[in-house]
């Protein structure tokens, strides 16, 4: 199991708060997608503050770092 921080930003260069999610990369990213709140955001997951997947505005898959 690993510790992820997911953060919802309205683009790549925002500063906002993630929250913790305790799984793998592929739940975390499912997690994400499925609670994303707000449509056309940029998601990004986090682990040890280095970036390891995010999803661009207004796509459907993943980018992995």
């Amino acid at each position: 199991m690993n510790i992820f921080t997911i953060t919802e930003k309205q683009n790549s260069m925002s500063n906002r708060e993630g929250y913790v999610f305790t799984g793998n990369l592929t739940q975390a990213k499912r997690h994400a997608t499925r609670n994303q709140v707000f449509h056309g955001t940029f998601l990004v997951i986090e682990e040890n503050d280095i970036v390891v997947a995010y999803k661009n505005r207004n796509e459907k898959n993943w980018n992995n770092a």
